[in-house]
């Protein structure tokens, strides 16, 4: 009796030592805390890659991760053509005063000096391109034409009706005018002016186009192999302020690194925050080639965690091979995230448009995935990125809060795991699985026509018949079974 109670009790122990989530997390997540570093990014941008702005947010994210206990350094690589702006504003100056916000398209060229013109609206095919050369141009982003750009008027006002201003990627050959991207707000108040009366604009515009030094900030959480995880986001924005584009990953990744940084997990941690993801994944790249000689083993990527419903959790990347995650690891963080009760799915190349880090892993056969939230009830899935309305308002707490108690809880797992044993469980099983029954149902249906031919043709009775190819039935689906166990 004393020995059953002590063994009752040692179960007790044992379940309250590793069922406690305080003992088992030691930190929790905290939302304030991941929203203060969106914040702080936020007060940053634009952190376009290779400028001050993402020198200083680099630095800002290793001391964070420094503040943690973890040795932490920044990696710079250089980038060929950064695009600092210098000076820039536009404003109305008559029959009213109003300053106008604007995203350049990025690589336009810039002003000689302050410009001074009329602003002209065109809706179509203008019959005399010439009238337009010392004019504004306001223009719908559709009507936008090569023949009007390479003109070239004094600049070009483009905009998508309801539209904050938003950053166009870059076209293979710039323009030769500033090709400027305002709101349809905006845009509409200017049209409703010119109705009236002439418009008469100002414009500032002075860029540089130049080779730069862009950033990876890298932080180490030893384990107890030398094999390593990555657990990245990108810290660069386009022209905007790029809260959800990516301030947000980098806050899940921040507070992923705070709470696992006293755990002493099976596999090494590389908390990594990317420079140049938009300008086409340069960073992870030049990471990728930095880390060539390590056992990098599994790559996890956050960016964009927008405030989108309950059903807005993305985990991978489907129906492009040049985009897609993997899919075993898709499946695995997915069924996590159902156990905490999460709904998670893959997203669709043709909602999504676009990729993350993660593909510079998996182009060298480094399993990645990336988690990101979107709102599937707008018609942009990943709205605001990239355009104005990427701003602090853009942001939600609770968001963060679940995207990071998530990454948590799959970190630690993903880092105990076999992987081998998971792709196989993952992507090989179903298939093996999938063939087996279809052996069997096929076994089962050839011994019921044989075993009727038999009685029909041959005069066996049903219960030989019934016998004999049953045990015929077992031994095909035996064999099915040792095939598949081998």
């Amino acid at each position: 009796m004393r020995f059953s109670l002590r063994c009752i009790l040692l179960v007790f122990v044992l379940a309250a030592i590793f069922c406690s989530p305080t003992l088992a997390q030691g930190a929790e997540v905290s939302a304030d805390r991941a929203y203060g570093h969106v914040e702080n990014l936020v007060n940053i941008a634009p952190r376009f890659a290779g400028t001050e702005a993402e020198a200083i947010a680099a630095s800002y994210i290793e001391n964070e991760f420094r503040s943690y206990g973890l040795e932490a350094w920044i990696e710079n690589f250089t980038i060929e053509s950064s695009y600092v702006i210098e000076e820039n504003w536009l404003r109305i100056i008559s029959p009213e005063q109003m300053d106008i916000a604007f995203v350049p398209l990025i690589y336009s060229p810039s002003t000689d000096n302050t410009v001074t013109g009329r602003l002209v609206h065109v809706t179509g095919e203008p019959e005399n391109l010439e009238q337009l050369r010392e004019r504004v141009v306001l223009v719908e982003r559709k009507n936008v034409s090569r023949t009007l750009i390479d003109l070239p008027p004094l600049a070009v006002l483009t905009y998508l009706d309801n539209w904050p201003p938003y950053f166009e990627p870059q076209w293979s050959n710039p323009p030769n005018a500033p090709l400027l991207w305002i709101s349809g707000w905006d845009a509409q108040h200017l049209i409703e002016l010119l109705e009236q009366d002439n418009v008469e604009v100002e414009l500032q515009f002075r860029v540089k186009v130049e080779s730069a030094v862009s950033h990876n900030v890298v932080a180490l959480l030893p384990g107890q192999s030398d094999e390593i995880m990555v657990v990245g986001a990108h810290h660069d924005s386009v022209l905007t302020p790029g809260a959800v584009d990516d301030a947000s990953g980098v806050a899940v990744v921040l507070e992923i690194a705070r709470v696992l940084s006293t755990e002493n997990l099976p596999r090494t941690i590389l908390f990594t925050t990317f420079g140049s993801e938009e300008l086409g994944l340069l960073g992870s790249d030049a990471f990728v080639l930095e880390h060539a000689e390590n056992d990098i083993v599994v790559t996890i990527v956050f960016d964009s965690i927008a405030p989108g419903p309950g059903d807005g959790l993305r985990v991978g990347l489907r129906d492009s091979q040049e985009v897609a995650t993997t899919e075993w690891l898709d499946a695995y963080a997915q069924e996590l995230a159902e156990n905490l009760d999460l709904y998670a799915k893959s997203g669709h190349s043709s909602d999504v448009r676009g990729r993350s880090d993660y593909a510079s892993f998996t182009e060298v056969d480094i399993p990645g995935t990336w988690v990101y939230w979107v709102n599937p009830q707008h018609g942009e899935i990943l709205w605001p990125i990239h355009t104005l309305g990427d701003n602090l308002d853009a942001i939600s707490k609770t968001r963060l809060e679940q995207t990071a108690s998530f990454g948590v809880e799959l970190v630690k797992r993903l880092a105990g795991e076999d992987l081998e044993e998971l792709r196989w469980a993952y992507e090989e099983l179903p298939l093996l699985l999938a063939a087996f029954a279809v052996m069997s149902a096929g076994a089962v249906v050839l011994s019921i026509a044989a075993g009727s031919f038999m009685r029909y043709r041959r005069g066996w009775s049903w219960s030989l018949a019934a016998r004999v190819f049953s045990l015929l039935t077992a031994a095909v689906v035996v064999a099915a079974y040792i095939w598949l166990l081998a």
